[in-house]
């Protein structure tokens, strides 16, 4: 008899597809396949013969489950497909008694979990985009797929990048959200687009934090981000990637749009670097390493330069909230 655990770090429509094959392709000697999921869902994994269901409140009540106090299983399957509500499941998978532990990474890769074989994955997901067949997986009546769109160039490459993803989807059933500038002109150029659900002003760098939390918050499932070149924009461009977003996609000036990966990106950097270099042969070379020396030092400093702010910040705090108090002990 071979115990096969297979833990819900992924929809139950996925899951259910690995606990047949298990079943049905005789891989396995007699197998007894068990599934730890979610409470509320353990009526998605009913009716199924040979399958026996583990059913936890929440993960960190593991412990309290007969079947995983005892021998330890055989096989241990968990799936990274990037989908972040199941943190906490893919946590767990790494304290299960398993003989082996494999890792499904949608997207046709299967591994055997080791610490090897987890610097290889994640340097494979800095190359490539994280698998775009979760909507296929969904389950029935899931709500839409919520989009956050970054304004990150003038309304006209915005609304060109609304056209094309209503001639081409690459969201299932989406809800796009634009996130823009409060300014009469740019609200106004999308002020009754159809296909925008809900318009997000705000103020250039005015209550960022708050933006910041409020967004992460809806734990979007895509951020749209535009790369044309305009450099009026790398504050809401750099802004894009603390959000934790499920994936960005990227649009350049052309409106050609592709998932965010390292290597795309480099691509569209050195792009870049190749526009902005002086068409003489003997000054491109040394153009663009001034450009390269350039970026790399901006990063460099980007962290010092923050600490610097927020400590001039905490100052000017300080001393106002100082001038309050006296200002009150006189009157």
């Amino acid at each position: 008899m071979t115990r096969v655990l297979l833990i819900e770090t992924a929809s139950p429509k996925r899951i259910l597809e690995k606990a047949r094959q298990i079943l049905e392709s005789g891989a396995y000697t007699d197998p007894e396949v068990f599934v730890l999921c979610d409470e509320k869902n353990k009526q998605s994994y009913s009716g199924i013969s040979g399958l026996t269901v583990l059913p936890l409140f929440a993960p960190s009540y593991y412990r309290n489950v007969p079947e995983l106090g005892g021998n330890p299983f055989d096989e241990a399957f968990a799936f990274w497909t990037g989908e972040k509500r199941f943190r906490r499941w893919k946590r767990l998978s790494t304290r299960i008694k398993a003989a082996r532990t494999y890792i499904r990474s949608g997207d046709g890769n299967e591994f055997r979990l080791t610490w090897k074989a987890y610097i290889r994955h994640a340097l494979f997901r800095l190359q490539h985009p994280l698998p775009t067949d979760h909507w296929d997986y969904a389950e029935p009546g899931r709500t839409p797929e919520e989009i956050l769109i970054i304004q990150s160039a003038e309304p006209p490459h915005v609304l060109e990048a609304l056209r094309r993803l209503k001639e081409k989807p690459l969201f299932g059933n989406p809800c796009y959200t634009l996130f823009c500038r409060n300014k009469p002109e740019i609200v106004n150029a999308f002020r009754g687009d159809p296909m925008l659900q809900t318009i997000l002003p705000h103020f250039e760098v005015r209550d960022s934090w708050r933006h910041l939390r409020t967004l992460r918050r809806h734990h979007f499932d895509a951020a749209i981000l535009f790369l044309t070149g305009d450099p009026s924009y790398w504050k809401v461009k750099v802004f894009a990637f603390l959000l934790g977003a499920r994936r960005i996609l990227i649009f350049n000036e052309s409106s050609d749009c592709f998932f965010f990966n390292l290597r795309q990106w480099l691509s569209l950097l050195s792009h870049r670097i190749q526009i902005q270099s002086h068409p003489l042969p003997g000054i491109q070379s040394s153009h663009s390493t001034r450009i390269l020396v350039s970026l790399g030092l901006k990063l460099l400093l980007l962290p010092f330069r923050f600490v610097w702010l927020l400590f001039v910040w905490l100052r000017l705090r300080s001393a106002g909230l100082r001038s309050s108090r006296q200002s009150h002990e006189y009157s």
